[in-house]
């Protein structure tokens, strides 16, 4: 079963402007990192390797040995991790299997892509809310649990978010019509809403 750690990044300093809290970050990462315009960005990136360096640590593991994966994604032999990072907090999930995570401060829900996101049944499961708070937690419910399934599969973005759709009562996951099995759950944390997803 994955397990997640979370971390506020508000008072990490800027990396762009105190490069020594980028010691020891492999060149790729610092580039990432300081690739962000918005200094909140840049620390929320930051903060995403240093909590990912803290977990590794836990498990035995060293940081010096994670590589830049397809997509981008981070990739470290022995344990398969996730970062997200959304508002001022930061994720990461760990899983003996490949697993994906995602966090959403859930706040003005970006309703006019709506249509290009989510299938009729998820947006069905959106329009039933009861009230504006409700509509947009179930929008970054929908969205967390979807992403966290395209993060685990290493594919991101580059996979059409209509192939993907959520069934958060059962918590399922369809691709392509067909059910996939793998495990997602969903958590609210304050003003986020937390998913992750890993294989079965």
């Amino acid at each position: 079963m994955a397990e997640y750690f979370l971390k506020n990044v508000s008072l990490l300093p800027d990396p762009a402007t105190e490069e020594s809290v980028l010691y020891e970050i492999p060149d790729w990462r610092k580039k990432y990192i300081l690739k962000y315009r918005n200094p909140i960005d840049r620390r929320l990136s930051l903060g995403a390797w240093r909590l990912m360096e803290e977990t590794l640590h836990k498990h035995g593991l060293s940081a010096g040995s994670v590589i830049k994966g397809a997509n981008g994604k981070p990739l470290c032999k022995g344990i398969h991790f996730n970062l997200s990072h959304s508002g001022e907090m930061v994720i990461c999930a760990v899983s003996e299997v490949p697993v994906g995570c995602d966090i959403e401060k859930a706040e003005n829900a970006p309703f006019e892509i709506i249509n290009r996101v989510f299938s009729r049944n998820e947006r069905k499961y959106i329009d039933g809310a009861g009230n504006d708070e409700d509509k947009t937690r179930r929008f970054f419910k929908l969205w967390t649990m979807k992403e966290s399934y395209m993060k685990m599969t290493g594919e991101g973005l580059s996979l059409s978010p209509l192939r993907v759709e959520i069934n958060p009562e059962k918590l399922m996951v369809v691709r392509d019509l067909i059910a996939v099995p793998c495990e997602i759950f969903n958590v609210s944390y304050g003003n986020y809403e937390i998913s992750i997803c890993e294989t079965r």
